[in-house]
């Protein structure tokens, strides 16, 4: 760890004159900047996606696109995308292109609902999925069938009609 730490800062130092911000600076689209963090040792297409929509949602970093800012789909993005039925536990790879369909032009945004989703409702130890705010849409709670992208989009998507307030910390 110290090693990339160390690393990192060389590289701020050497690429972007000693000012870590010159990597977002001129409104660049969404792709340059995670190929910038690509470009540092030991940061991967993970790890660099929730870098850029971390900056973006809660730095409100102006980028002149957010197409390229995925979903970062780990254990608990799967597991709503699972229970909401967008995606099956054996194709983890539909998440991300699930997401892109939902949202096109920003999938990432539907990252930090779907983790809090899960932290607040659909935990199989604390939880109900009866007592989640997706329950009367949701076919792990309900015991319906496939669940409408359209309904989950407006539910949890800002900009879509019907959808939360964009006041919402996780709005970009």
């Amino acid at each position: 760890m110290a090693f990339y730490l160390h690393s990192a800062i060389r590289t701020i130092d050497e690429q972007y004159e000693g000012d870590a911000a010159r990597i977002w600076a001129d409104r660049p689209s969404s792709a340059d900047v995670i190929l910038r963090f690509l470009g540092f040792r030991g940061v991967g297409p993970k790890i660099a996606t929730m870098a850029v929509n971390i900056l973006a949602r809660q730095f409100k970093v102006p980028f002149s696109d957010h197409y390229c800012i995925d979903i970062s789909a780990d254990v608990h993005v799967k597991r709503v995308f699972h229970r909401l039925g967008l995606s099956a536990p054996a194709l983890p790879s539909r998440d991300q292109y699930r997401a892109r369909s939902m949202s096109p032009e920003f999938p990432g945004l539907l990252t930090l609902p779907a983790w809090q989703t899960r932290r607040e409702c659909a935990d199989p130890v604390t939880r109900s999925a009866t007592s989640c705010y997706m329950a009367d849409i949701c076919p792990t709670a309900s015991g319906s069938g496939p669940l409408s992208v359209r309904r989950i989009v407006a539910r949890v998507v800002p900009s879509s009609p019907g959808g939360r307030d964009s006041s919402c910390a996780w709005a970009p």
